[in-house]
């Protein structure tokens, strides 16, 4: 007992005079800095699950499932006018890093008639470069990679048009996805990519007009390392 006390009275008179606490090293670079393992016993599992803060960051247990299991995200209403949802909004890339990107990945179909089985796309957060010397031009822009998958009902790997839904890419941070069902006719929804070049952060929307509704599946969001 009187070894504990007089551990915690050590810590925190260290921590008073110094702001950073070592164990197992003299020469603390964090708050605290520990020079060797760390156990938690409230933290044992013989599940293996990852240890994750929760929003007051609090240290807790979560299975790899509830990581990647997918949202699914429902933009929907009884009118044809354009509405927008929001699939994903927070950090792709980081400004100083050329190399930095990131890649939202989704499943997803409408209300539509020919739009009624799910497309796979990846929208790719990345860089390109200059085809004269080769180096990054500087600018973040959003790529789509599309697989439709189906033929009518029969899976077909990397449908192309004019098989439903007919997929465009009107700028470089949109995709265009036509169904063939209508309020008047043909329906499509887009999915929108807003970049913030200066704070690396992005936001991805689904913006639907004449269709009852669009649902959309996220399944994962891959960053670079250096976040």
């Amino acid at each position: 007992m009187k070894t504990k006390t007089f551990f915690l009275a050590a810590l925190a008179i260290g921590g008073s005079l110094t702001a950073q606490v070592g164990i197992n090293t003299s020469s603390p670079t964090q708050t605290l800095d520990v020079n060797g393992l760390v156990r938690v016993r409230a933290l044992s599992n013989a599940e293996k699950k990852i240890v994750a803060a929760d929003a007051e960051g609090v240290l807790t247990l979560i299975s790899p499932e509830e990581i990647f299991a997918p949202k699914a995200l429902l933009n929907t209403s009884m009118t044809s006018a354009e509405q927008r949802f929001t699939v994903y909004e927070g950090k792709c890339f980081q400004p100083t890093d050329n190399a930095s990107s990131c890649t939202v990945s989704v499943n997803h179909y409408s209300s539509c008639a020919g739009f009624s089985n799910p497309v796979d796309t990846q929208i790719v957060v990345g860089q390109t470069i200059n085809t004269g010397n080769g180096q990054f031009l500087g600018t973040w822009t959003a790529r789509y990679i599309d697989n439709k998958g189906f033929a009518g009902t029969a899976p077909v790997a990397n449908q192309t048009a004019p098989d439903y839904p007919r997929i465009s890419y009107p700028s470089a941070n949109t995709a265009n996805y036509l169904g063939s069902g209508n309020f008047a006719g043909q329906c499509n929804t887009d999915l929108v990519t807003t970049i913030n070049q200066t704070t690396g952060d992005i936001k991805v929307e689904s913006v639907k007009r004449s269709m009852y509704a669009h649902l959309v599946y996220l399944i994962n969001i891959a960053r670079s390392r250096s976040l």
